[in-house]
């Protein structure tokens, strides 16, 4: 069976500190990533074909989690939240860290599948100086020839909804929390979208993208 190399890029910058209801929106990321990873580890199939990395991502990027198999023992150290957002470090750190792990993985690595997860929009110094465009497009490139990168964007509370869309590999693949949605929920979205997709793209052998119901596409005009 070939290696499904799956990406989760979590968003840690200050305004994740925020409180939704009892806990804080990072507090909530904690939980929800560490119930995603058990519950991607139970699913044998899962278990079996898909290798895990978790980036986490403000002013800097981090590899909390370097690519590896799933496993009840599998963990993610709690992220704390501070500072600005970049995209443009995380799109760099990331085609950095695919790239290295395909060539790590060889002619077994299936094309990777990206999810990245995020509150705002990008506000450091360096994207407002320079943007995030060629880092962009870097990450999409990262996996070399013959595999493309589908790099699958979601957003809720003051994320603008056109920059989400401009970052999906596939304009139709970028996804919104509704409206009605408090973070906590937003939150939890995000984690059964990733689930989804991932299982049926196990099932499918083929990259697939499953939102869960209650998101929207960031180029609904009317959101």
């Amino acid at each position: 069976m070939n290696v499904l190399p799956l990406y989760v890029l979590a968003d840690r910058s200050g305004s994740m500190a925020e409180t939704t209801g009892s806990a804080t929106a990072i507090e909530v990321v904690n939980t929800v990533l560490r119930e995603l990873l058990a519950r991607l580890a139970k699913d044998p199939t899962i278990r079996r074909a898909v290798r895990l990395s978790v980036i986490s991502f403000a002013e800097d990027a981090r590899v909390d989690l370097p690519l590896t198999s799933l496993s009840s023992t599998t963990a993610v150290p709690d992220l704390e939240a501070s500072g600005p957002t970049s995209f443009a470090v995380v799109f760099e750190a990331t085609a950095r860290t695919v790239a290295h792990d395909l060539a790590a993985l060889g002619a077994a690595a299936r094309s990777p599948l990206v999810f990245m997860l995020t509150d705002g929009r990008p506000t450091a110094h360096r994207d407002r100086a320079a943007g995030w465009y060629a880092e962009h497009q870097a990450l999409l490139a990262s996996a070399g020839p013959g595999r493309r990168v589908l790099l699958v964007p979601y957003g809720y509370g003051r994320v603008d909804p056109r920059t989400l869309a401009s970052i999906a590999a596939d304009p139709s693949a970028a996804y919104l929390a509704g409206r009605s949605d408090s973070p906590a929920q937003a939150i939890e979205r995000f984690a059964e979208l990733v689930f989804g997709s991932v299982a049926r793209s196990v099932a499918m052998d083929s990259e697939q993208v499953v939102p869960p119901p209650g998101t929207v596409r960031p180029y609904v005009e009317d959101y």
